[in-house]
């Protein structure tokens, strides 16, 4: 009995490890673009940032604040992003935490994008793909000065 309930899970863990085969490529791709478009943005801000400090410095907090809540939601692609470039090993709870974060992520990825065109249309240009292509998600974040 034992080593039939033994061959069952051990089939069950190698189908597993097939689809998470198959599928971690989809999500690789995904989790690459995702990491790329991010950081693009947030490149955008800081030069939208650096640009406003002097001039508007309530544009400028909110941006720090907007920088912030990237950093958030993004925080686990940032931290692989960083572990890959060091040549360094990507822990399996990083790899979850990196799932459980992409949804969340490629939100607030698309609102900086669309506030970042809204602020500064010229630098925007310059990192971040055309609106159309970014998609418009409506901002939380008000520009105006209170």
């Amino acid at each position: 009995m034992d080593g039939l309930v033994t061959g069952r899970i051990g089939r069950r863990v190698a189908a597993l490890g097939l689809v998470a085969a198959l599928v971690g490529c989809t999500l690789s791709e995904r989790a690459e673009t995702l990491y790329l478009r991010q950081h693009k943005a947030a490149s955008a801000l800081a030069e939208i940032i650096v640009a406003n400090e002097t001039r508007n410095p309530f544009l400028a907090e909110t941006l720090y604040a907007a920088e912030a809540e990237l950093d958030l939601a993004c925080g686990p692609l940032r931290r692989a992003g960083y572990l890959r470039l060091q040549a360094e090993e990507i822990s399996p709870e990083l790899e979850w935490e990196i799932v459980n974060s992409l949804d969340g992520c490629a939100v607030k990825t698309a609102e900086m994008e669309s506030l970042l065109w809204r602020t500064d249309p010229v630098i925007a240009a310059y990192f971040l793909p055309t609106p159309a292509v970014a998609g418009q998600l409506s901002p939380r974040l008000s520009l105006s000065q209170p």
